[in-house]
């Protein structure tokens, strides 16, 4: 799946940004399709732990890569922030007034919350993909990473051959 060349702005994502914005909120925060804003609670210890985890093994399987934490990404669905955005040397770096990129980068990385569900998991893969990612990662709660590409899971990344497949 393949992202559209060409960012075309919804005016009610576009508005629900700004609101957001404006209210200088501490805190993640997402937008979806419908303009609403989405509050993400405070991520615990374990969640951050994998991340970095995740972060330093990809920085040393891509050592000249960008690895980028919580980026908004324009979707189908509104902004969304994966909690690792991995992007190639290549990747143009293209935003729109806010600094929220237009497409996504070649990898997302979702870690796993107790509040999140495998179908959410799903949902933002899919919008990850055709935004323009060509994997995007998710790690469970039992630091188990799961590689995703257009033709479904797969057993490892293609991208950064020898990824580890547990991050603990």
């Amino acid at each position: 799946m393949h992202a559209p060349q060409r960012f075309v702005p919804d005016p009610r994502v576009e508005a629900a940004i700004e609101y957001g914005l404006s209210l200088k909120i501490d805190g993640p925060w997402e937008t979806n399709g419908q303009g609403q804003i989405i509050m993400n609670p405070p991520i615990g210890l374990d969640h951050a732990k994998r991340a970095d985890r995740i972060a330093v093994a990809s920085r040393s399987l891509l050592s000249d890569w960008q690895v980028w934490p919580e980026v908004g990404i324009h979707t189908a669905d509104g902004v969304k922030a994966p909690d690792l955005a991995i992007a190639a040397p290549d990747f143009p770096e293209t935003t729109d007034s806010r600094g929220f990129l237009v497409r996504a980068p070649e990898i997302c990385v979702e870690i796993m919350s107790p509040s999140n569900t495998w179908e959410e998991m799903r949902h933002k893969t899919l919008l990850y993909l055709a935004a323009g990612a060509r994997e995007v990662w998710v790690c469970d709660e039992a630091g188990t990473l799961h590689f995703f590409d257009g033709a479904g899971e797969r057993s490892a990344s293609v991208l950064a051959a020898g990824m580890l497949s547990r991050i603990g």
